[in-house]
């Protein structure tokens, strides 16, 4: 079933019935030259995000954005990336592929990054399904009727269509609707070939009409982006083998996450990536005079970062995480962060005192506990009303009621709640936590699916998210 284009809510009025919106499809609807094609495209999994990636050799030659595995994520020597082969509607589920990729050409200014894929450090190339690129200037693609295929946030793969309406030096732009997560994807021909590779799409109020949206998505063509292959990588690429200050390690650490490189050389002297984010935190949260939350949410950014970084349950999934010798010190840098904010404008940073606090725990049972007494105690001291902000992190920490209110029946009663729609992603957070422990039943979820997925008000990007939970379990209608 493809995603319908009116679950994308344009805010449009009901005098408007004909607006036209977007829609994605699914690759078994594709022409088969696209189906065809776009085995060879992947979702691309990182710490924090997601995003697009395709192969253009039988030998792990991949192609994406550089703001995916470019400057400032991917350092000269290589990081691991996780690669989810046909992650689509109509395939099996497919488990993630862990790839050690090695940049072979990066150019910032066309949003290009060429990797090569091994199965891990000094091992074998990935053999792998590939798409042809054929050269084309920008202005010879106008008016060429082009394909994205990609993985719009992060969900199951999709595509959509449109012609190249307009240029500009290297650029070219198109009329195909695009998500984030959608960074990296192929524009393919009719043939199924490459031509350009997509940098971005809309931004907010360029998509908004009287009588509907527009779209529109923006690449780098296929011309210019094979003369950047021939290019050494530039100056500003990271190594992670390079000696650096403890202050450049904190800003540049998820560099060093992707490495999986706990330590860093800091001054000739090899040192841990936490202790540089700890001391960049400690002096952020020292600042009590932050202009904006926008300077305090940048200032923190490494204390929230190293939510990345630490795990210390030793029945945790997490092969390359580290426990901290100072986990007590951890522990109140976390509090300070949600203290910092319950001040400053009332905010409430939840993850730093449940999800974070009990990643320090000795066991995954020990962490549930010592999270939800944390978060008890946040929420008894801050009184935020029940939305579904606050239930996902209820529901993950087994708390069962709230300011009297069931969790489940909150959740089962949805639309009861004020605009619900807005609070869609959370919604549905709640709804897979509360079935995780098996407070809603599988039933239950799929009818709760079905009614979202039919209803108008819910956005585009819920309903992916919702079709990769079903994709997941089997349920996908």
């Amino acid at each position: 079933m493809a995603v319908a284009a009116a679950s994308l809510a344009c805010g449009c009025s009901a005098s408007a019935p004909s607006a036209t919106l977007p829609a994605f499809d699914d690759i078994e609807t594709a022409p088969p030259a696209i189906q065809a094609a776009a085995e060879a495209v992947v979702l691309v999994s990182m710490p924090g995000f997601s995003a697009t990636a395709c192969f253009i050799s039988p030998d792990g030659l991949l192609l994406t954005n550089n703001h995916v595995l470019g400057v400032g994520v991917c350092p000269v020597e290589g990081c691991y990336t996780q690669l989810t082969f046909d992650y689509q509607r109509g395939a099996p589920l497919q488990q993630p592929v862990t790839a050690f990729v090695v940049p072979k050409a990066v150019d910032v200014g066309l949003d290009v990054a060429v990797l090569q894929a091994y199965s891990a450090p000094g091992g074998a190339t990935l053999a792998t399904p590939y798409v042809t690129i054929d050269s084309r200037a920008p202005a010879d693609l106008l008016g060429t009727h082009v394909t994205v295929v990609g993985q719009p946030e992060g969900s199951l793969k999709k595509w959509s269509s449109g012609d190249v309406v307009d240029t500009d030096g290297s650029w070219v732009w198109t009329a195909a609707f695009s998500l984030p997560g959608n960074s990296g994807s192929p524009f393919l021909d009719d043939h199924g070939h490459l031509v350009a590779i997509l940098h971005r799409g809309p931004d907010s109020l360029d998509l908004v009409t009287a009588s509907g949206v527009n779209t529109y998505s923006i690449g780098t063509a296929s011309s210019p982006l094979i003369a950047a292959m021939g290019e050494p990588l530039p100056a500003s690429m990271w190594s992670i083998a390079e000696s650096t200050t403890s202050a450049e390690v904190a800003s540049q650490d998820l560099i060093y996450l992707a490495a999986r490189k706990s330590t860093a050389n800091v001054d000739g002297t090899p040192q841990l990536v936490l202790s540089s984010l700890g001391a960049a935190c400690d002096a952020a949260l020292a600042v009590t005079d932050y202009a904006s939350p926008e300077d305090m949410s940048a200032a923190q950014q490494p204390c929230f970062d190293s939510d990345n970084w630490i795990e210390c349950r030793a029945d945790a999934l997490t092969s390359y995480a580290v426990c901290p010798s100072d986990t007590n010190e951890w522990q109140r840098r976390f509090q300070a962060v949600f203290d910092t904010w319950l001040s400053f404008n009332g905010e409430l940073e939840l993850n730093e005192v449940s999800f974070a606090m009990a990643s320090l725990s000795d066991s995954m049972a020990d962490g549930q506990k010592f999270g939800a007494q944390l978060l008890s105690q946040a929420l008894a001291e801050a009184q935020p009303p029940l939305d579904f902000d606050v239930a996902l992190y209820l529901a993950a920490f087994q708390i069962s009621t709230y300011q009297g209110t069931s969790i489940a029946d909150f959740t089962r009663n949805y639309t009861r709640v004020p605009d619900y729609a807005l609070e869609g992603e959370p919604l549905v957070s709640t709804i897979l936590w509360l079935n995780y422990y098996s407070v809603l039943d599988n039933s239950t979820i799929e009818g709760l699916f079905g009614a979202l997925h039919g209803d108008s008000t819910i956005d585009l990007g819920t309903k992916l998210f919702i079709e990769q939970a079903e994709y997941s379990r089997g349920i996908l209608p």
